[in-house]
C-alpha cells in the first residue's frame, strides 16, 4: 500500500501545492453545484413543492459525496498509486508490474475492462465542458431575458476559444487557476451559508434517513433521482487521475479544508432557496445570488467552468499519451508545451476531436437541462470499472485475502450499481451519446491493441535466434563503417529485417545493435537508466531502451550519448510492412481498420524521433 509522501518542497509547500490542486483536480466536481440540484428536480418537478422531498434530495447528494469521495476515493482508491501516478491505466500498470502479461498474448479481460473505463472518460470529457459552460452562461437569463437567444452562441464561442488555444499550453495560465478556484469556492460557500442561515431546516439533510425515505417512499420517481445525484460527484476520477501532479496529501487537504465544506454549504443553500420558493427549481444556484452580483457571478462561474474543462481536456491528453506508450493506441503526435513540466502536453488529434464533440453537443442539446439527460452514465460506468480493477490490486498487489477484498468490492459495487441502474433509465433520452463516444474509442483501442499483438506475433515468427545470427556474422568478410541499429521485440532473437537477404548481400556494418524499446510499468525512468547495452563480441551489441509510460520514447536523446559507435554515422533499419490479403471478409475489415488507424498516427521515424537521413526501410510481407 502506498505511503503518504510529503509534497515537493516539504510540508511548508503543502498550502501552495494544495492551492494548485484546487485549480486542476477539483474544477469538475467544484462546478457541479451549477447544475446538479437543478437536474434532480427535472424529472418530477413536484418534488420541489414537498419540503420532505427537498431534504431527501439534499441528503442523497451529501451522502453520495461522503460515501464516494470521502470513503471510496480518498480513503482507498487514492492509495493505489503506481509510483505516485494515478488513473485506470496506472492501475493496470501497477497490476502488470506484479503479474506481467505473456508475450504476444491477446488482451486479457482485465485489460479490456480498463480500456473500456478509459474510453468512457472520453465521453465524459466531451459532455462535461459542454454542460458546465452552458449552465454558467445560462445565469445571464436571470439578469435579463434579452440574453436568452445568445446563450448557445456565447457558449460555443467560449468553448471554441478554449480548444483553439490549447496549443499554447497551460504553464502561464495554470498558476492563476488555483487562486481563481479558491475565490469560486469561497463565493459558493458564502452564498450557500447565507441561504442555509435563513432556513436552518436544511441541516436535516445530514440525516441519511431522509434520503432513504425519498428512495423508498416515492417508488421509481424517487429512485430515478439518483440519475441526477451522480452529477454531484462528477470529476471524482480526476482525484485519482491527477494524483501524480500533486500527491495524495495535498489533494486530501484541499478536499477537506476547502472543497467539501464549500460544496456542502452550496447544496444546503440551494435547498434553502427551494424551501423558500419552489419556483427556483429552474435554477437554484443563481437563486442564491443577489441581483446586483449576477453579472460578476456569471463571469466567475464561466471562468470556473473553463478551468474545469481545461482539467478534463488535459486529462484526456495525459490518458491518450499513456495509452500510446503502453501500446493501446496509435502513435499520435505529442507536443510538450512546457520546458519545465513534462506532464503539460498537447495532442492535436485528441484536441480537435474533443472540440467537434463538445460543439456538437451544445448545438444539439442547446441547454444544460437537456444535456443533463446525457450526463452521468459514462461517469458511473468509469467508477464501476475502477472498483472492479481495484479489487485486483487488493488481491495481486496488496496481498489481501479473498474475503476481505470481496467485501470491500461488494460495498463499492453496491453504491456504484445503484447509480448505474438509475442512469440506465436515461439511455434513450440522451445517455446513449457518451456511451456511443466511449464505444467508438473502445473499438479503436481494441482494434489497435489486437492488431498490434498479431503484428508483433507475425514478426516474431520471422525472427532468427541470436546464436545463429552470430555464426552467420562470423562469415562476413567485408563490412561498412559505422553501425546498424535494428529494433527487436525479443533481445534473444534478431528480427527478420536484421537478417534480410538484401542486407546480407549489400549492406553489412561493422557494428550491429539489436535494440529493444521497452515501455515499462513505471511512470518515469531517469535518463541515466534509459539505455543499457551489452557487448556480445564480433561487433554485435544487444541493448534495451526503457521509457516510462508517462513519456514518449525519444530515441535521439537516449542514444546520442550511449551508443558504442558514432551516433551520427548510425543507420536505423525499419521494416516497410505490406500486409497480405485476408482469407475471410471479417478479417479483411479488421485489417483495413487496423491499417487505417496506423496511417492516422505517426510513423516510427517521427514517434521515436529518429534522424530521417539515417533511416532505411526494407520491405516485408506479413499476414495478420
Amino acid at each position: 500500500m502506498s505511503n503518504d509522501a510529503s509534497p515537493p518542497g516539504g510540508r511548508k509547500a503543502l498550502p501552495l501545492v494544495a492551492l494548485g490542486a484546487l485549480g486542476v483536480v477539483f474544477g469538475d466536481i467544484g462546478t457541479s453545484p451549477l447544475y446538479a440540484v437543478q437536474l434532480c428536480f427535472q424529472n418530477d418537478p413536484s418534488f420541489a413543492h414537498d419540503p420532505a422531498s427537498i431534504i431527501g434530495v439534499l441528503s442523497l447528494i451529501l451522502w453520495s459525496v461522503i460515501l464516494i469521495v470521502c470513503i471510496k476515493y480518498t480513503g482507498f482508491i487514492l492509495r493505489a498509486d503506481h509510483e505516485g501516478e494515478g488513473g485506470t491505466l496506472a492501475l493496470l500498470g501497477l497490476i502488470r508490474s506484479k503479474v506481467p502479461p505473456l508475450p504476444f498474448a491477446r488482451p486479457s479481460a482485465l485489460t479490456l475492462l480498463v480500456l473500456l473505463g478509459s474510453a468512457l472518460l472520453y465521453g465524459d470529457g466531451m459532455v462535461t465542458p459542454a454542460i458546465s459552460v452552458l449552465s454558467a452562461v445560462e445565469g445571464l437569463k436571470l439578469a435579463s431575458p434579452v440574453f436568452e437567444p445568445f446563450i448557445v452562441p456565447i457558449s460555443v464561442g467560449i468553448l471554441l476559444a478554449l480548444f483553439v488555444s490549447q496549443h499554447l499550453g497551460t504553464e502561464k495560465v495554470g498558476r492563476f487557476f488555483g487562486p481563481i478556484m479558491l475565490l469560486w469556492f469561497a463565493a459558493i460557500a458564502v452564498l450557500g451559508l447565507a441561504g442555509a442561515w435563513q432556513h436552518p431546516a436544511v441541516l436535516a439533510a445530514f440525516n441519511p434517513i431522509a434520503g432513504l425515505r425519498l428512495l423508498v417512499g416515492h417508488g421509481w420517481a424517487g429512485y430515478a433521482v439518483l440519475g441526477a445525484v451522480i452529477l454531484c460527484v462528477s470529476g471524482t476520477e480526476a482525484l485519482f487521475a491527477d494524483l501524480g501532479h500533486f500527491g495524495r496529501h495535498p489533494i486530501i487537504v484541499a478536499w477537506y479544508v476547502v472543497v467539501l465544506p464549500s460544496l456542502a454549504l452550496s447544496y444546503l443553500g440551494q435547498g434553502a432557496a427551494l424551501l423558500t420558493d419552489p419556483a427556483q427549481a429552474a435554477n437554484p444556484f443563481f437563486a442564491l445570488v443577489p441581483h446586483w452580483a449576477l453579472y460578476p457571478m456569471v463571469t466567475l462561474a464561466t471562468v470556473a467552468t473553463v478551468i474545469a474543462s481545461q482539467a478534463l481536456i488535459s486529462g484526456a491528453f495525459s490518458l491518450t499519451q499513456q495509452a500510446i506508450n503502453m501500446g493501446f493506441a496509435p502513435r499520435y503526435a505529442v507536443v510538450h508545451t512546457s520546458e519545465n513540466t513534462p506532464g503539460q502536453i498537447y495532442l492535436p488529434v485528441v484536441n480537435y476531436v474533443l472540440m467537434v464533440g463538445c460543439l456538437a453537443l451544445v448545438l444539439g442539446f442547446r441547454s444544460s437541462d437537456a444535456l443533463g439527460s446525457a450526463y452521468g452514465l459514462a461517469v458511473i460506468g468509469t467508477m464501476t470499472i475502477t472498483s472492479m480493477t481495484f479489487y485486483v490490486v487488493t488481491r495481486c498487489v496488496w496481498g489481501w485475502s479473498r474475503p476481505r477484498a470481496l467485501a470491500l468490492m461488494a460495498a463499492f459495487l453496491l453504491m456504484d450499481g445503484g447509480f448505474l441502474v438509475a442512469n440506465l433509465a436515461k439511455l434513450f433520452s440522451g445517455a446513449w451519446v457518451p456511451l456511443l463516444i466511449g464505444g467508438v474509442v473502445f473499438a479503436i483501442l481494441l482494434i489497435w491493441t489486437t492488431g498490434r499483438s498479431r503484428f508483433r506475433e507475425a514478426m516474431a515468427k520471422l525472427s532468427m535466434p541470436l546464436p545463429e545470427f552470430q555464426q552467420m556474422a562470423e562469415c562476413w568478410q567485408q563490412r561498412e563503417h559505422g553501425g546498424a541499429v535494428f529494433l527487436t521485440e525479443n533481445p534473444d532473437k534478431v528480427p527478420m529485417i536484421g537478417h534480410h537477404e538484401w542486407l546480407r548481400t549489400h549492406v553489412t556494418h561493422e557494428n550491429v545493435l539489436l535494440l529493444r524499446v521497452e515501455t515499462t510499468t513505471r511512470p518515469h525512468v531517469p535518463e541515466a537508466e534509459q539505455l543499457t547495452i551489452e557487448d556480445l563480441g564480433g561487433g554485435i551489441y544487444r541493448g534495451v531502451a526503457r521509457f516510462g509510460f508517462m513519456h514518449p520514447p525519444v530515441m535521439s536523446r537516449a542514444l546520442a550519448e550511449g551508443l558504442p559507435f558514432d551516433y551520427a554515422r548510425a543507420v536505423f533499419f525499419l521494416p516497410l510492412v505490406v500486409v497480405k490479403p485476408a482469407p475471410t471478409w471479417w478479417r479483411g475489415i479488421f485489417r483495413r481498420l487496423y491499417l487505417f488507424l496506423g496511417r492516422t498516427g505517426l510513423s516510427p521515424i517521427e514517434y521515436f524521433d529518429l534522424p530521417v537521413s539515417q533511416v532505411i526501410s526494407v520491405g516485408i510481407e506479413l499476414k495478420l
